[in-house]
């Protein structure tokens, strides 16, 4: 499906991530971030088929510095935020009547929440292949950065925004992945977006808006198509 410049009346299959930068504060979910979510999820759930995958933020943060001390191994961390992330899922599960999904072999392409799953597997990962196995026509991560860049705008003034990329530069973006950062998004998403060609946009979330002007064809943020 070509979605350049295009809006839609006829019904897509969508998945969408939202960061947990965005959603997520030190205690839980943020409820005035995640209303605003969900208004634009419902006015989408009356014309498309939609999955939602939500990360952990500051609220598996805040949990990682406290045991910190403990000196677990770096999959026991990640099966503690794993545990963390399964409340989200089942919040958001409940507020959108869509089923709450914790092994991927159980998925067989309908309509889920999803986080963490198992170590070593970002959400994003787990997102992408919810994607694939709905056979969508878009994967949208909203995140806190407005897209790409071609460098880090962090340490780099003159750094631009990407507003395309093939499926086969997707590899000139790796990034070092720990169990709380992997990257703008980690080797196996990539694969998995890849290998399945599925269209991907990367955009600002702060304004949960922009997941409907998107799903209308704007051009916002990173298209890899």
């Amino acid at each position: 499906m070509n979605l350049r410049n295009k809006a839609y009346t006829v019904t897509m299959k969508l998945v969408v991530k939202i960061g947990g930068s965005m959603s997520m504060m030190n205690e839980g979910p943020d409820p005035d971030y995640m209303s605003r979510f969900l208004d634009v999820l419902e006015e989408l759930d009356e014309e498309h088929s939609v999955s939602v995958c939500v990360g952990g933020g500051d609220f598996v943060n805040s949990y990682s510095e406290c045991i910190e001390s403990f000196n677990l191994t770096d999959g026991e961390r990640e099966e503690c935020f794993i545990e963390l992330m399964r409340a989200n899922v089942r919040l958001l599960s409940i507020l959108t009547d869509k089923k709450p999904l914790f092994d991927l072999e159980g998925h067989g392409g309908e309509e889920v929440v999803v986080s963490g799953i198992e170590p070593g597997r970002s959400t994003d990962a787990n997102a992408a292949a919810v994607a694939r196995n709905m056979d969508a026509d878009l994967f949208v991560k909203l995140t806190d950065v407005e897209g790409i860049y071609d460098k880090d705008p962090a340490e780099h003034e003159d750094a631009e925004l990407l507003e395309t990329m093939g499926f086969e530069d997707l590899e000139t973006v790796k990034g070092e992945e720990t169990p709380l950062d992997y990257g703008i998004l980690d080797p196996l998403a990539m694969e998995i977006i890849r290998k399945n060609k599925i269209t991907t946009v990367l955009a600002s979330g702060r304004d949960p808006e922009n997941l409907m002007r998107i799903a209308e064809g704007e051009r916002i943020g990173t298209w890899i198509e």
